[in-house]
C-alpha cells in the first residue's frame, strides 16, 4: 500500500433485519421502517423462504406477519437452522379482535419465549419506526456483544443449577400466598444465567435430571422457610415427560417434610403440552393427591380449546399468561378475555392466577375482576433462596404476622 494512502475505515455492518410476509405492499413498508431503525432488510415472502435464507445468514431480528398462521409459524420458529434471532416481531395488518386472532398472536410468543427469543407485543396499524428502533436499542444490536455458552449439561455435572423464587400475592389482603421456584445457573465466572441461556437445546434426559433436582430441592427449600416461622406454598414447573419418565409420587413421598402442617407441592405444567392427554394429567392428579401435592395449568388462554375443556382438567389452579394481563386496565379485549377466564377458574373451584403483573393499573384491575393471586416485578422479582428466606424472616419479625411483600419494581 502506497505511504499517503489511508486504510479505508472499518464500517461496522448493521444488523440483518428478516421482514416475513406474504404482502408485498406491507412488507416493503415494514423493510422501510426497520431501515429507519437502523438495521440492514431483507424483505421474503414466506416462511419456507425465511428458513431457506436463516440457513445461510443468522438475522438479529425477525418482522413476521401473524397471518401467515400461528401453526406453521411455530412449527418455523423451531426449526431455525443456523441460530435463532435475537427477537421476533410479530405484526398484523389488521387490528387484533377476535378471541382467536389474540390466542393465535398468544401461541406464537409462548413458543418464542421458550426458546429464549425476546417476543414483544404485536404491532398493528398504523406502523411507526419508534417501536423497532426502540427494540433494536433493548436488545442491544449495535454492541451485539458474544454471549457465554453453558449447556444445561454442565450446569449439572458442576452442580450449578439454583432455585429461585417469586413471591405470589393475594390481591386481596397484599399477603404472600405462596411462590414460584425458577431455574437458574450461577458461573464462576459469568455469575447469574437465565433459563434462555442454557436451557435450549438441552436433550430430554438433562431435562428430566434438572426436574427431578428442581422437585427434591424446592421440598428442602420449604423447611428452610418453616424454619423461620413461614409456612409457604411452594410450585415448580415440570414438563409432560416427567410425568411419565420419573417417579415424581415416590420422590415427593420419601422426601417430602414431615411437618404435619406442610402445605403441600404444586407442579405447574403448560397448557399446550397437557391438553392433548387429558387422562394423563387425571391419573397423575390422582396420585399426587395422596400426597398433598396438585397440579396447575401454566400460561392458560394460548390454546383455544382449552376453554371447553376446562372442566376435564384436574387442576386445582390455574394460571393466566401474561400476554392477557399486559395493560389489561386500558385494552379492553385483554380485559374481557380476562374476565371470562376468571370467571371460568371460579366457577371449576380453580384459584385464579395473573402471571407478569408489572403496574398497579394491571393489579386493581385483576383484582376488580375476582383474580385471587397475582405475581409479578410489581411485588418482587425472583430471588434467590436465601434473599428470600431472608425477606420472610425479616417481614415476619417485624410485623409478627404471615409477611406482605413489598414493591419490587425494577
Amino acid at each position: 500500500m502506497l505511504p499517503w494512502r489511508r486504510a479505508a475505515p472499518v464500517v461496522e455492518a448493521k444488523p440483518l433485519c428478516f421482514v416475513v410476509g406474504e404482502d408485498a405492499d406491507l412488507c416493503q413498508q415494514l423493510a422501510a421502517l426497520a431501515r429507519e431503525g437502523g438495521l440492514r432488510a431483507e424483505q421474503l415472502s414466506g416462511l419456507a423462504p425465511m428458513l431457506a435464507a436463516a440457513a445461510e445468514q443468522q438475522p438479529a431480528l425477525v418482522i413476521l406477519d401473524i397471518a401467515l398462521g400461528s401453526g406453521p409459524t411455530i412449527e418455523a420458529i423451531r426449526s431455525f437452522a443456523n441460530g435463532k434471532p435475537r427477537a421476533i416481531q410479530l405484526i398484523s395488518a389488521h387490528k387484533v379482535e377476535t378471541y382467536e386472532q389474540v390466542c393465535a398472536v398468544g401461541q406464537v410468543r409462548i413458543a418464542g419465549d421458550r426458546l429464549g427469543i425476546k417476543m414483544p407485543h404485536a404491532l398493528q396499524p398504523p406502523f411507526k419506526a419508534d417501536p423497532i428502533r426502540k427494540l433494536v436499542q433493548d436488545l442491544g444490536l449495535r454492541r451485539d456483544p458474544k454471549k457465554p455458552t453453558v449447556t444445561l449439561n454442565e450446569a449439572l455435572k458442576h452442580n450449578w443449577l439454583e432455585l429461585w423464587y417469586q413471591p405470589k400475592i393475594s390481591l386481596q389482603s397484599r399477603r404472600l400466598a405462596g411462590a414460584e421456584g425458577l431455574i437458574r445457573l450461577r458461573h464462576p465466572q459469568h455469575g447469574v444465567m437465565f433459563p434462555g441461556s442454557f436451557l435450549p437445546g438441552a436433550s430430554e434426559e438433562d431435562m428430566l435430571a434438572m426436574t427431578g433436582q428442581v422437585i427434591a430441592t424446592a421440598l428442602r427449600d420449604w423447611e428452610d422457610c418453616y424454619a423461620h416461622g413461614v409456612s409457604v406454598k411452594l410450585s415448580v414447573n415440570a414438563p409432560v415427560s416427567a410425568f411419565t419418565k420419573l417417579p415424581i409420587a415416590q420422590m415427593v413421598r420419601e422426601q417430602r417434610p414431615r411437618e404435619p402442617n406442610w402445605p403441600g407441592l404444586i407442579l405447574e405444567v403448560t397448557e399446550d403440552e397437557i391438553i392433548h392427554d387429558l387422562k394423563l394429567a387425571n391419573d397423575v392428579a390422582s396420585e399426587l393427591r395422596a400426597h398433598q401435592c396438585s397440579l396447575a395449568i401454566d400460561d392458560f388462554g394460548a390454546g383455544y380449546s382449552s376453554l371447553a375443556r376446562l372442566r376435564q382438567l384436574p387442576f386445582s389452579e390455574l394460571k393466566i399468561d401474561r400476554s392477557y394481563v399486559t395493560n389489561c386496565h386500558k385494552d379492553r379485549l385483554n380485559a374481557g378475555m380476562l374476565e371470562s377466564i376468571v370467571e371460568l377458574a371460579h366457577r371449576f373451584g380453580l384459584k385464579s392466577v395473573a402471571e407478569g403483573v408489572e403496574t398497579w393499573h394491571e393489579s386493581h384491575k385483576l383484582q376488580g375482576i375476582g383474580c385471587q393471586i397475582a405475581q409479578g416485578y410489581l411485588f418482587a422479582k425472583p430471588m434467590s433462596k436465601e434473599q428470600f428466606v431472608a425477606t420472610l424472616r425479616r417481614r415476619r419479625m417485624s410485623t409478627g404476622v404471615e409477611p406482605r411483600v413489598a414493591g419490587g419494581r425494577r
